[in-house]
């Protein structure tokens, strides 16, 4: 046996352990990752219609958006003479002047549309005829209806048309009339028509019967078009109903006069040598943006491509967006920096808010826009504490399908003590904490009417919560829409609401907090921990430094929530966020009641043997579950609509369930989880505009992630990740199903 076969096996084990180890811990990261991966077949086969380059392509921009619609964070490439390389060719070859570029842009585009090789055969076929507009216009219009009639009818029609039109067109009509929807022709029919056109006496019963049929449907005037506009096509050669003539009609469908146009501008695009059309377009499109910006200022192009680009390009930050447009900053020539909004009052700069950070890297520079963060957290509250709900009734061995109902009881309670006359005069140190707490009360009853059915009589929580998700949806509609009595509709608004909470009820936002008091949270928060561990902290000062540290780490969150909040959105929301799980964690882990719920979840016949109370465990977890619902309800209303509408929160609750699977039902991974799914959602409009495709696919990557977080066996065995041990099969234990 070789040194080789001998060492491998013991190189390879020590990997193998330590990805057995860590493995288990990644499996919904890796679930998220195959995902994605699998996302890109999708894009490949619809956006990218089965080209893998262009698919791989469209695939990166989708995913790049959903990254900045999220978190803000992209790297885009910085304007280069690459970028207008094409635009510098024309404007040499052409007197091109700034007025030029928005008609050239829209005429290039045009181009695009109709393609080139059209184009060009359009300017060939025009070359042929030697007429104004409006008659190749109608020559086109008329082609659809010889070919309809057909040449040899109408040539044979012609002694018959030329006498039929010399009469009035009155005369005519009446004579042709009569043979609609007639099957044979009588004496006195053809006697009544040869009268006025003689030449109908050449003709059998059946072709006059026809002819005389086409003449009522086509009309005299047309048919007399079409006979002549047929020599005008023999004279160059084109038969009705061949490929020049579909030519001929699609040039009269754009007008003569727009494909005039565009056979000019097709002819410019080729003396310069240009083949892509689409590139051209977006190259005129960004020379424009420059000039709009003042970034270019020569009238002509070409002179300002030549002496102002490159310098212009030095001085100034010059960021290639989505779409073709552009990030300016004038006068910006180092790494890093910042642009502001400047609100409503561009003088003053007091009010002024970042608008995006950047930091050159070479050519790229990587942008960071901190209203996208601001929208990500905002959005991504309630499906943390929602999702905290449903995996506290996990960890009790229940299904709680209620979230939505829980929520709309949560939140309709918190609305009604938000706007009430009752409490309209208490300051908001009392009024808000009043919203919250009939928040917690109105979905923590929701949440035990299952409870107290399961408990008592053993009707299963999935099939009590979904009925009761529709009973508070509906009677939540009700309650707003009822207008025969008003019960909770506002009568001043234009479509069915409540009022409006009060200003006190509001969640305050970061940005209008003191930033003393960020100071204060942090020094309370520092001392809170080393009062709760004076002992430890009394024979090891080193202990410390824990608490000091999450108090600096609260006073740095702090002052970075109220500078990210640059729209005014992100409120204190964040915080109960923080600390809903912080408590349902300890609560869990650290108190005797968490413990019994756990193992009433576990299994209830050894929680019973124990002397523990199963009914009072099941309808304790069902009215926590509930309570953390209504919480998330209550922040939407109290920290974003500010009032309830009918449908608000559809399919938020459901969420909430994917939201816990993909935690695991860990409290401690929940923040994780939540943000991920926020960021999906907050990410997939941006994505559906950059990349052009159906939002509906982040619906696919989401229900792809629910189920290989469910079904983890396929995970494991895409990744080679060995089955997990008691405990972790434990974990992923989430309910004990009908019989449970």
């Amino acid at each position: 046996m070789t040194e080789q076969t001998v060492r491998g096996p013991a190189i390879l084990n020590p990997v193998a352990r330590t990805w057995g180890r860590i493995s288990q811990r990644l499996v919904p990261i890796l679930a998220i990752i195959t995902a994605f991966i699998i996302g890109i077949p999708f894009i490949i086969f619809t956006s990218g219609r089965g080209d893998v380059g262009n698919g791989l392509n469209i695939a990166g921009v989708a995913y790049s958006a959903l990254i900045e619609g999220s978190t803000g964070i992209v790297i885009n490439d910085l304007v280069s003479r690459d970028n207008i390389n094409v635009v510098s060719v024309l404007a040499a070859d052409s007197d091109l002047t700034q007025g030029d570029l928005t008609s050239l842009s829209r005429a290039i585009a045009d181009v695009t549309t109709a393609g080139s090789a059209n184009i060009r055969r359009y300017g060939e076929i025009l070359a042929q005829f030697e007429m104004i507009d409006e008659e190749f216009d109608a020559l086109g219009a008329s082609l659809n209806g010889i070919a309809a009639v057909g040449v040899d009818t109408l040539q044979a029609m012609m002694p018959l048309i030329t006498e039929l039109a010399a009469l009035r067109r009155g005369d005519v009509r009446d004579l042709a009339e009569p043979y609609r929807g007639k099957s044979e022709l009588t004496a006195e029919d053809r006697a009544a028509v040869e009268a006025l056109a003689p030449a109908a006496s050449d003709y059998s019963d059946a072709d006059l019967l026809r002819y005389m049929q086409i003449v009522n449907e086509e009309g005299i005037a047309s048919l007399e078009r079409y006979v002549v506009q047929i020599d005008l096509l023999a004279q160059v050669g084109i038969a009705p109903g061949s490929p020049e003539a579909a030519d001929i009609t699609a040039i009269a469908e754009l007008t003569t006069a727009e494909v005039r146009e565009l056979v000019t501008t097709q002819t410019l695009l080729d003396s310069a040598g240009v083949t892509d059309t689409a590139a051209a377009s977006e190259q005129v499109q960004i020379v424009r943006r420059l000039y709009d910006a003042e970034i270019l200022t020569n009238p002509s192009v070409n002179e300002a491509l030549t002496t102002e680009f490159d310098t212009a390009l030095s001085q100034n930050l010059v960021v290639r967006r989505p779409g073709n447009q552009l990030l300016v900053d004038l006068g910006a020539s180092g790494v890093t920096g910042a642009l502001y909004d400047t609100k409503n009052t561009p003088d003053d700069t007091s009010d002024d808010r970042v608008s995006n950070l950047y930091l050159r890297l070479g050519d790229r520079v990587l942008l960071f826009f901190p209203a996208n963060l601001e929208t990500l957290f905002v959005r991504s509250i309630p499906f943390v504490i929602a999702g905290l709900a449903v995996a506290l009734g996990f960890k009790a061995g229940l299904f709680n399908i209620g979230a939505e109902g829980q929520l709309y009881a949560g939140a309709i309670f918190a609305v009604w003590v938000g706007y009430s006359p009752i409490f309209s005069g208490l300051p908001g140190v009392l009024h808000l904490p009043l919203v919250l707490i009939a928040g917690l009360v109105g979905g923590a009853f929701w949440g035990a009417i299952p409870g107290i059915l399961k408990a008592y009589t053993g009707a299963h929580e999935v099939i009590n919560t979904i009925m009761l998700n529709f009973v508070a949806v509906l009677m939540v509609d009700w309650l707003i829409k009822s207008t025969t009595p008003i019960i909770m509709q506002d009568p001043t608004a234009s479509t069915p609401q409540t009022p409006l909470i009060a200003n006190s009820a509001h969640l305050p936002v970061f940005s209008h907090i003191a930033p003393i008091w960020f100071i204060v949270a942090g020094i309370l928060v520092a001392a809170a921990g080393i009062y709760s561990q004076r002992k430890e902290i009394a024979q090891n000062i080193r202990l410390a430094l824990r608490p000091v540290i999450l108090g600096v780490i609260v006073i740095v969150a702090g002052y970075f929530f109220a500078w990210v909040a640059v729209r005014d959105n992100l409120h204190i929301g964040l915080v109960i966020m923080v600390i809903a799980v912080w408590f349902t964690d300890w609560f869990l882990t650290r108190t005797i009641p968490g413990f019994e719920l756990r193992t009433v979840g576990a299994n209830p016949d050894a929680a019973r043997y124990a002397g523990m109370s199963v009914p009072r465990n099941i309808i304790l977890a069902m009215a926590l579950s509930g309570m953390l619902a209504g919480l998330a309800g209550t922040i939407q209303v109290a920290g974003v609509q500010f009032r309830m509408v009918p449908g608000f929160f559809s399919g938020l609750g459901f969420d909430a369930i994917a939201v816990a699977l993909l935690a695991r039902t860990n409290p401690r991974n929940m923040i994780a989880a939540g943000f991920l799914w926020g960021g999906l959602l907050t990410g997939a409009p941006l994505m559906q505009v950059n990349a052009n495709i159906s939002i509906d696919l982040v619906k696919i990557i989401e229900a792809l992630i629910i189920m290989f977080i469910a079904a983890d066996v396929i995970i494991r065995t895409l990744w080679r990740i060995p089955a997990g041990g008691k405990e972790q099969n434990l974990a992923t234990t989430f309910t004990k199903g009908w019989g449970g």
